[in-house]
């Protein structure tokens, strides 16, 4: 059973523990929770300034978009790798305010291999287990290793570069091979989860780069899944993104075998120390918003305007944007029974729910 002291000069002396419960243990222990996120929140919200830390619902969308940058660096570049074995991931609450989560790493041994859930613990009461297109998402052991092996990434951060992949956008599944994954973007590259769908869960088995893809067969109906909070879903009529352009460009990519961008580097000693402190890089925040284009009247809504971790981001002037995706499948290939398409892939999510075939067994890629 796991003791790691906390990483953290708001509570120190304090041992991070693991909680078991017969086959299952959770990390870190459900009862340790509120007190973990109450220091690493003082933290976070005490080195930024007072205008980011205060935002709430009434905010304006630049300073939601600030605040979201703010939780985004802290979690991910300021906390990715800890010596204390705890991961943070940023997410927006249902106002979209962003926070910073802990995430609860469950993992279980099952007739099909050790395997991994994962929940998000924020402020108020806000634990999502993030869902996609309903169905609860759950990894093989595999696909922590092969990500690890895979993945160029600094040591320890492996897996908080795992949930920024997979989480962080709304993804399309692709013929992968014999079967299906998310392919998804990462590190001006690809990867690609396999997986197995059953009536309540997408099984995710292995993670492939591009040099384990022989196939990728791009659909002109892209297959396209949300993440979300709510334990129900409804799949959105607008989106906020057009699916046929995201299938294009995965497939170049894949077609081109573009390698993963080279980790940063920086010589300059001054600098790295700069870059550790969390007060100094919070203060460069609106520089960097500034300098991608956002300003006073920037917005910020969720992914097809379904709460969830994935956002859109506006700029000055901009609308959120309102894609009706079959409008423009049938001006891109009008000789294409579109209607009978939809009804197909319909017709097949139903006799999905209507069956629960036995579980797979995790195999190697």
């Amino acid at each position: 059973m796991k003791h790691i002291p906390f990483e953290s000069i708001y509570r120190e002396r304090f041992e991070v523990v693991e909680e078991r419960q017969g086959q299952v243990s959770l990390y870190p222990h459900t009862d340790q929770l509120p007190l973990l996120l109450r220091a690493l929140n003082l933290e976070f919200l005490g080195g930024l300034p007072d205008r980011y830390a205060r935002v709430d619902a009434r905010a304006s969308g630049l300073d939601k978009l600030v605040r979201w940058h703010s939780a985004l660096m802290f979690c991910t570049f300021i906390n990715r790798a800890r010596k204390d074995q705890l991961r943070l991931f940023h997410l927006p609450d249902p106002d979209l305010v962003g926070q910073v989560t802990i995430v609860q790493q469950i993992s279980e041994d099952t007739p099909r291999g050790r395997t991994h859930r994962f929940r998000f613990y924020g402020r108020d009461g806000f634990f999502p287990e993030i869902r996609l297109s309903g169905k609860r998402v759950v990894f093989a052991d595999h696909v922590l290793q092969r990500f690890s092996s895979r993945v160029p990434e600094p040591v320890g951060s492996d897996l908080t570069r795992l949930l920024i992949t997979f989480f962080s956008d709304a993804v399309v599944s692709f013929p992968v091979g014999q079967g299906r994954a998310f392919v998804v973007h990462c590190r001006s590259s690809i990867v690609a989860f396999t997986y197995t769908e059953r009536a309540e869960e997408f099984f995710i088995t292995t993670c492939l780069t591009i040099n384990e893809m022989n196939t990728l067969v791009p659909e002109p109906y892209p297959h396209t899944c949300n993440f979300h909070y709510s334990d129900t879903f409804t799949k959105p009529r607008l989106r906020t993104w057009i699916p046929v352009q995201r299938t294009l460009d995965v497939y170049q990519l894949w077609e081109r075998k573009a390698p993963f961008q080279p980790l940063p580097q920086v010589n300059n000693a001054a600098l790295n120390r700069k870059m550790k402190n969390w007060r100094w890089v919070a203060g460069t925040l609106w520089d960097f918003v500034g300098h991608e284009g956002y300003g006073f009247g920037s917005q910020l809504c969720f992914t097809d305007l379904i709460p969830g971790p994935c956002v859109t981001e506006i700029k000055p002037g901009g609308k959120i944007p309102e894609v009706d995706e079959l409008k423009i499948y049938r001006e891109i290939n009008p000789q294409i029974d579109w209607d009978a398409l939809v009804a197909e892939r319909e017709a097949a999510e139903a006799r999905m729910r209507q069956r629960e075939p036995p579980c797979p067994i995790t195999s190697a890629a």
